[in-house]
């Protein structure tokens, strides 16, 4: 008969091979015996946020934590799963106190300088995202955020480093490419933009947003048909983006077709309308 260490490692051997069900298996045979299992409790409550069951995943982190306290995985699943749910603030809370269980736990320094970075407390984002980069430096997608907060802090140039950065770790980054072809056309500097977005669509070819930029870049070149192919072919990668609209309605506009630019914009704001409407209530 297998032990319960025997158990959870053949759990997240198969939960790594993507096999949950077969990985559920293990965990729960371990609670079947040990209700009170705080390693098996915890990997449930990873497949129940990975299944988007974030309130049952809490719970779940919560009943482990109860079991053993101290544990920042736990609290850093907590954060996260609160993140999924709109609650940043006390997302925030929890990444702490995952810090203070492990006090170099990179990712948690990395899910905190998110949190504070979109409560708009950049410079403190800044500290956390440079902490976990100290510890844990290949993180691609820690280098795009670090950017990103730098480009909220008007810090451009360090912005376009901190992408480079994330592209020298995973050159097909698509959103890395993307972010800072944004900061280059913020710049006004469009040829370089241009590049920039080819190269994210490149690596993601249906990114709608990224079409769309690439339009913006190319009617700053006045390369306007050019312009309109791209923009129009974001919106039919995501025909709700209003902002695909608005983008096809300046184009067009700019083109001299006024008729053409006004029904854009008209089916820009009835997509602005139905974003804005509340959902309607399901049937019995």
């Amino acid at each position: 008969m297998s032990t319960a260490a025997e158990l959870i490692e053949q759990g997240l051997h198969h939960h790594r091979r993507g096999e949950v069900a077969l990985a559920m298996d293990r965990y729960t045979e371990v609670l079947r015996n040990d209700p009170r299992n705080a390693d098996a409790l915890y990997y449930i409550a990873v497949v129940a946020c990975q299944e988007g069951q974030f309130q049952q995943g809490i719970d779940l982190a919560r009943r482990s934590l109860s079991c053993r306290q101290g544990q920042a995985r736990a609290h850093n699943l907590i954060g996260q799963a609160l993140h999924r749910q709109g609650k940043i603030k006390d997302a925030l809370d929890s990444f702490d106190t995952a810090l203070e269980c492990d006090a170099d736990f990179a990712d948690a320094y990395a899910n905190r300088a998110n949190m504070l970075s979109a409560l708009g407390r950049h410079a403190e984002a800044l500290s956390s995202f440079d902490r976990a980069i100290a510890l844990k430096p290949d993180q691609a997608a820690d280098w795009l955020n670090r950017g990103a907060t730098l480009r909220a802090m008007g810090r451009h140039g360090e912005a376009v480093a901190s992408f480079d950065r994330a592209l020298t770790l995973d050159a097909n980054f698509a959103l890395a490419h993307f972010s800072r072809a944004d900061v280059l056309r913020e710049q006004r500097r469009f040829e370089e933009a241009l590049a920039g977005y080819d190269r994210a669509i490149a690596a993601a070819p249906e990114a709608a947003y990224a079409h769309l930029a690439r339009g913006f870049a190319l009617k700053e070149l006045d390369r306007l048909d050019e312009a309109l192919e791209s923009v129009e072919r974001a919106a039919a990668l995501d025909k709700d983006m209003a902002a695909a609209q608005r983008g096809r309605a300046a184009v067009l506009s700019a083109l001299g077709r006024e008729e053409e630019a006004r029904a854009a914009r008209d089916k820009a704001a009835e997509l602005d309308a139905k974003a804005a409407a509340p959902a309607a209530p399901s049937q019995a």
